[in-house]
């Protein structure tokens, strides 16, 4: 059985028996901001085709297993999801006790594109467009991957903490830094979930760029190139 000291028992009491209704009201709504940005695109042609054959790529090749492709250029970088939350606390010096209220959610999202192609393509400006012009596909998918998930997770979140009524307390004054660290960890599981199903919608959308159609197209452009190489992306 827990012990409890007299005076955090006194003050237990003295909460059971308050309205804590009127103990505890916010001052002010809980301000939900999410802020999606978009870097301009960054370009790099510096490296030779062999070394973007030694990149890493994400996306499944689509050609089948008697046809070998080159990578002539592909778009680097992620979406990057940062939070902070401010919190607001009222003390009750009567009861010992805090109220406490999600006072700031921020969100902050994203995404800082690189394309890089191979400076063997920047020989034939018909290549180098037909290169860039698909691996601007991938950009524009991010860019449209971060917008939607943008109102989405605000919306997330302010749904999630209107459920739990967007404050706690009253809180004795013992518990007021556990009960913190929790509303903060709530916060940070909403999130997550959305940035979970956000990965897998941006890996499947970057994947339909990546088609066998795409790829026959963009070899297409320049029949005359002597160069007829796939461009793919590496995320």
């Amino acid at each position: 059985m827990p012990l409890f000291d007299p005076l955090t028992l006194a003050a237990a009491m003295t909460l059971a028996s308050a309205n804590v209704s009127q103990l505890c009201q916010m001052p002010a709504p809980t301000q939900i901001n999410v802020v999606p940005r978009a870097e301009p695109v960054k370009y790099d042609y510096s490296q030779p085709r062999a070394m973007l054959q030694a990149q890493k790529i994400d996306t499944v090749n689509p050609y089948g297993y008697n046809t070998t492709s080159h990578t002539t250029g592909y778009m680097q970088g992620s979406i990057q999801l940062k939070h902070s939350v401010e919190m607001g606390h009222k003390f009750l010096p009567r009861y010992n006790a805090y109220c406490i209220w999600y006072k700031t959610v921020n969100l902050n999202i994203e995404v800082d594109p690189t394309i890089v192609i191979a400076k063997e393509e920047t020989e034939d400006k018909c290549r180098l467009n037909a290169v860039r012009d698909h691996e601007l596909k991938h950009v524009n998918v991010d860019r449209e991957i971060v917008n939607k998930y943008g109102r989405t997770m605000g919306q997330k979140v302010y749904d999630g903490l209107k459920s739990r009524g967007f404050m706690a307390g009253p809180i004795p004054a013992a518990q007021a830094e556990a009960v913190i660290a929790r509303m903060q960890t709530t916060i940070g599981q909403l999130i997550d979930l959305e940035y979970q199903k956000m990965q897998i919608e941006r890996q499947e959308r970057q994947q339909g760029v990546d088609s066998l159609e795409e790829y026959e197209r963009v070899n297409n452009v320049c029949k005359d190139s002597k160069t007829t190489a796939a461009s793919r992306s590496r995320r």
